[in-house]
């Protein structure tokens, strides 16, 4: 049987195509989001306290006591929460029962479908190994100390290790993300709308190209994030970001939070008793405005809720495209392969 020349031609550039689509990078399936946009305010940054609590790692403000920052320390030695009022003054401190942890770094705070808030806290760092423990805390009505049953939840990341940078959760949504922590880019992924007593798969959202090492939710539904130079606030987690306001050098130590109002934030210092400030963030603008439409997930069973990224199309618009491109050399390959066997017929 003789071999038409073009057809093999045809066929070998087809498969270059193929090869092409199936090997290209990483990007064909998440669109590369937007620079950031230039410093849009420098704000100057005010002596807030300096807490008598060593190594606070990481600040929330709560929802039943919107004055006190609930707060853990990596050097206390053993699984505590503690209370600090807006002087730096411990008001109380709880001893978490169930659960077992040598530091932690992490701490965020949201309510249920029922509308009572819990706090999560964790240790992000040792996620490094592809799944961490989070463990969820009723907020206490009162500052009475004490201790405090926790129910702990295993995390699991869908493509290895990462170490954590941010634990923050979107009231609107009832919604927890965990932000990543590298040189130069950070990823976001969130953790299933149901939490269940096995493994829960964290869905990878977003890719953000600068480095993230503290972030939070206001409570309108904004993203405020700090980074190693400033803060960068975006309207909603799948949005760009819309404002960015110059911080000092100084105040990069790891403690970070967000004031109740959302009208601040508030930056640790060096040091094991960092000196703590706020910088005022700006009025939201355009692009910052959060999203009003957003309905708050339900707690209950079912399964982990998958989250879309910020474009419509499946894969972006390179996948959408690649997607295409193959139906059609699949088209074009079967009408050379019935014009073949014709020919061959006769």
């Amino acid at each position: 049987m003789r071999t038409n020349p073009l057809r093999l031609r045809f066929a070998a550039g087809g498969a270059a195509v193929v090869l092409v689509v199936l090997t290209g990078p990483e990007a064909v399936a998440e669109t590369a989001p937007s620079p950031s946009p230039a410093v849009t305010t420098t704000a100057a940054a005010r002596t807030a306290f300096r807490p008598a609590l060593a190594g606070p790692a990481a600040m929330v403000a709560g929802v039943l006591h919107p004055d006190i920052w609930w707060t853990v320390a990596a050097a206390t030695g053993g699984p505590r929460l503690f209370a600090l009022d807006a002087k730096g003054r411990t008001r109380a401190t709880y001893t978490l029962s169930g659960a077992t942890a040598t530091r932690w770094d992490a701490i965020t705070i949201v309510k249920n479908g029922a509308g009572e808030s819990g706090l999560f806290v964790g240790d992000l760092s040792s996620g490094r190994t592809g799944g961490l423990l989070l463990h969820r805390v009723a907020e206490p009505r009162t500052l009475s100390g004490g201790t405090l049953p926790v129910k702990t939840f295993r995390l699991k990341y869908p493509d290895g290790g990462h170490r954590g940078a941010a634990l923050l959760a979107d009231p609107a949504e009832s919604r927890v993300y965990i932000i990543t922590r590298d040189a130069a880019a950070a990823a976001v992924f969130a953790l299933p709308g149901v939490l269940g007593p096995s493994n829960n798969a964290l869905t990878r959202l977003r890719t953000l190209p600068f480095p993230v090492r503290g972030g939070d939710f206001t409570r309108d539904g904004r993203v405020i994030l700090k980074t190693t130079t400033d803060v960068r606030i975006l309207g909603g987690i799948r949005d760009d970001v819309g404002q960015v306001v110059k911080t000092p050098a100084s105040l990069a130590g790891p403690a970070f939070g967000v004031s109740s109002d959302g009208r601040k934030v508030l930056l640790a210092g060096a040091g094991a008793r960092p000196v703590f400030r706020t910088v005022a963030l700006p009025e939201a603008n355009a692009a910052t405005e959060p999203d009003p439409s957003a309905s708050p997930a339900t707690d209950g069973g079912g399964s982990p809720v998958e989250i879309p990224s910020k474009s419509g199309m499946p894969g972006g618009l390179l996948g959408t495209g690649a997607l295409v491109g193959l139906v059609l050399l699949g088209l074009v390959g079967a009408g050379f392969y019935l014009r073949g066997r014709r020919h061959g017929g006769g």
